[in-house]
């Protein structure tokens, strides 16, 4: 704040009037009766907490305020050219030239400052802008503008009515109807409705205020709030994120370290792929993407398809479950295998950006892995889905020591980072697969059913190879090096650096400690086994547990029992007193009627197979109910494998209710969770056969086509007439003995009958027809010598 000299200003609870100013230093005059004089600095007095200019009344004097010029940028083109008119007009009143003037610009007679007075000055302006047409412009007019353009520049010959926004409405009606507009437990509407809500509600709450409001007050209130009639008629969701969207500023999610928080999220793709039925289904993602690097550790598709309820049950639905997520934790923290026939850029070997050697020296798991990395979570953040606060999710999180933190009810804004990840895979990837149906069907073209589609396991091998060789090695504008904020890196780069700080400890899991990730149900062993579901599962070491405590308070005789949804052929039961002890826990129980299925299978199958049975008119009463249903999903892998018969091959689109494709090969399981030791290789030890010591074959004595005698008779061609027999050859035309074979049968034989071949074949066991048909093994004394070089055949 400037001091002048003459003024009064209060400090240090006194008043003082400036008397002189000697460089840094001010001379203050007491005015109060008991003051002192006094020689201070001038920024002790200015920077003083009680420091003020005093006007002659004893009013505080406001000090110079720093003008805010943008209120020009509200005008119109034609208000601004007519302040910079009186600009002109004005600046030569006060400085006797007008704006811009070159140097040595002689100013007007009657406006020189030197010559003129001001008031002369404000009269002749106000007596050339009357002749120029002007209305308005006294010399009273003139001064009090001048005033204000010495004081705020521009900004002050601009003319705001700063008045209510509200105008002369009572707050309690703005109030009412942010409430009522605001509201989500109703359906859009038009703005009439919500007039006559307000004014229902005003009647109601205030009936002897008489507060009213016209239709004009109302729609000039919406335009002040700023609300726009057409959004009334929007989308409910578009109410309900608004009104659970935070109070801004809101603060980005930082993360400085890798796992320090990776979120997870599930939403629907758009795309259309085959299920395991043969029709086109609905997919949705759950990923988990780290904040810190931006990397997509974990990304999982699965069929969306609503069940079908049948007496109180609800069968075959199928969507994300918590054993999703779960299954989302072990990828994390487990390389991702390449497949073969993708990019080899899309190989670790060749990320140019990733520390390959380094990874593989640590973790011999990354050799002939993808291009992304492997990162453990520390914190994960969920929504409030029932998926992410399931027991079972939560429980294996703790066991892996991740702490999870559930993000606010309907506010996108706390896991952000996996929502804009969403909305850029689906920019990026789906709307260049084939089956991509946009979001709502209003974008979607014609006949996307009767296009080819992916199927699921197809679909989920597209998006890892995508994730390694176009996200990861996509530069992201969210990753900056701090030091060179122009650099944009990529989730590579930006993993490279941040490992090459922290280290990397890897976490490979056991298939012990895969199994405790599993679902979990308490099962008392009988003598039958156990019963999951419908199903049996039984085992010789399972028996040992038949009617026996578990030791486990509360639960008596019954045992926890692993299953695993997407493979649920065997089942493991967990003695934790063995654990104890130091020995393996795990009891292995097989499903009992896994000969008749002979395949893989999941428990989406199983349930689709009952629901098949029990509209078929069976019931869950029945003896054999467990074998039927073994014996239907059976079927329903046949069929898989087969394919439809009854349709063609290629869809048509006229004449066709539904369009039914292929059916896929094989059932969609999910991700592979490894939680059996691979089995025990029965060569192990047995040393590779020597070539020399290999005696020669057998050989057939018969053509080969007279083994089986069907394949004779369906010839078409009729057999050549016999050959007259050779000499030396008996009545029946067999060789004399030591005769060649070959030169004794220049054609094809006569076909024998066959009922004698079919008694002949298939009576007795198959090494029998070889026995009788294959010529008698050579003499030992007439084998061959190793050490000849004759060739053995």
């Amino acid at each position: 704040m400037d001091l002048t000299l003459g003024v009064t200003v209060r400090w240090l609870g006194g008043l003082y009037e400036v008397a002189a100013l000697q460089g840094p230093r001010v001379h203050l005059r007491a005015l109060d009766v008991n003051g002192e004089d006094a020689v201070a600095l001038v920024s002790a007095v200015t920077c003083a907490a009680d420091f003020a200019l005093v006007e002659a009344q004893g009013r505080e004097r406001p000090g110079p305020q720093i003008t805010d010029v943008s209120i020009v940028d509200v005008l119109d083109p034609l208000e601004r050219e007519r302040m910079r008119t009186w600009e002109r007009h004005l600046h030569e009143v006060v400085h006797g030239l007008p704006p811009g003037a070159p140097s040595g610009t002689q100013p007007r007679p009657q406006y020189d400052p030197e010559e003129t007075s001001r008031w002369s000055r404000l009269d002749a302006k106000s007596r050339e802008l009357k002749d120029l047409g002007w209305a308005k412009v006294s010399v009273a007019t003139l001064r009090r503008r001048a005033q204000d353009y010495e004081e705020r520049g521009v900004a002050g010959l601009v003319k705001v009515v700063a008045g209510d926004l509200y105008g002369d409405t009572d707050e309690r009606i703005v109030q009412l109807l942010e409430e009522l507009r605001a509201g989500t437990e109703e359906s859009s509407g038009w703005a009439n409705r919500l007039r006559e809500r307000v004014e229902a509600r005003l009647r109601a709450e205030f009936p002897k205020e008489g507060l009213k409001l016209s239709r004009t007050g109302f729609y000039r209130l919406l335009k002040n709030l700023g609300v726009r009639v057409e959004t009334l008629r929007g989308p409910v969701r578009r109410r309900e994120e608004r009104a659970s969207s935070p109070e801004p500023p809101c603060s980005p999610t930082r993360a400085t370290m890798l796992g320090e928080a990776v979120q997870i999220d599930s939403t629907g793709l758009d795309i259309l792929a085959v299920g395991d039925h043969g029709y086109p289904v609905q997919v949705e993602l759950t990923a988990a993407i780290d904040v810190a690097s931006r990397s997509i550790i974990a990304a999982m598709i699965v069929p969306r398809a609503p069940g079908r309820s049948y007496k109180g049950k609800r069968l075959g639905g199928r969507a994300t479950t918590s054993f999703d997520a779960t299954l989302m934790l072990a990828q994390a923290l487990a390389p991702m295998p390449g497949r073969p026939g993708w990019s080899p850029s899309a190989a670790a070997d060749r990320a140019r950006h990733l520390p390959y050697a380094d990874l593989v020296a640590c973790d011999p798991r990354m050799a002939g892995a993808a291009a992304r990395p492997v990162i453990r979570p520390k914190m994960v953040v969920v929504d409030q889905g029932s998926i992410y606060q399931s027991e079972h999710f939560t429980d294996v999180c703790t066991s892996l020591k991740i702490s999870v933190r559930s993000a606010r009810d309907r506010t996108a804004d706390d896991k952000a980072v996996i929502e804009s990840t969403f909305s850029a895979i689906k920019k990026l990837f789906c709307q260049y697969v084939a089956g991509y149906t946009a979001r709502d069907l209003s974008r979607r073209g014609k006949f996307v059913t009767d296009r080819v589609m992916w199927r699921i396991n197809e679909l989920q091998d597209l998006l890892n190879e995508w994730i390694a060789l176009g996200w990861q090695q996509h530069r992201h504008e969210g990753l900056r090096d701090p030091h060179l904020p122009g650099v944009v890196l990529t989730p590579n780069q930006m993993y490279a650096a941040l490992v090459a700080c922290e280290g990397y400890v890897p976490l490979p899991l056991s298939e012990s400690e895969n199994r405790k990730l599993l679902l979990c149900q308490w099962r008392q062993v009988t003598d039958k086994g156990v019963r999951i579901g419908n199903r049996t599962y039984d085992s010789r070491a399972l028996q040992e547990y038949n009617k026996e405590p578990s030791g486990v308070r509360g639960k008596g005789m019954k045992w926890p029992i692993r299953y695993d949804p997407y493979s649920p052929r065997y089942v493991w039961l967990f003695d934790q007193r063995k654990e104890q002890r130091g020995e393996d826990p795990w009891v292995e129980a097989e499903f009992v009627h896994q000969d008749l299925i002979g395949d893989d299978w999941s428990l989406f199958l199983w349930e689709t197979a009952e629901r098949l049975r029990l509209e078929a008119g069976g019931s869950e009463e029945d003896r054999q109910w467990e074998r039927d249903i073994a014996l239907e999903v059976s079927e329903l892998r046949r069929r898989a494998r087969q394919g439809p018969a009854d349709e063609p091959a290629t869809p048509t689109r006229r004449g066709r209710g539904r369009t039914r494709w292929r059916r896929p090969a094989a059932p969609y399981t999910g991700p592979g969770l490894a939680v059996r030791a691979p089995a025990a290789d029965r060569y192990a030890g047995i040393p590779a056969p020597d070539p020399a010591r290999v005696r020669p074959a057998r050989s057939l004595n018969v053509p080969a086509h007279l083994l089986f005698a069907s394949a004779a008779l369906a010839d078409p061609e009729p057999s050549p007439p016999a050959s007259p027999a050779p000499p030396g050859a008996n009545s029946a035309g067999t060789p004399p003995p030591g005769a060649d074979t070959d030169a004794a049968l220049p054609g094809p034989a006569k076909v024998p009958d066959p009922r004698r071949w079919r008694s002949r074949m298939f009576s007795g066991r198959a090494s029998d027809l070889f026995l009788r048909n294959l010529a008698p093994p050579p003499d030992d004394s007439e084998s061959p010598d190793p050490s000849s070089d004759e060739e053995i055949t």
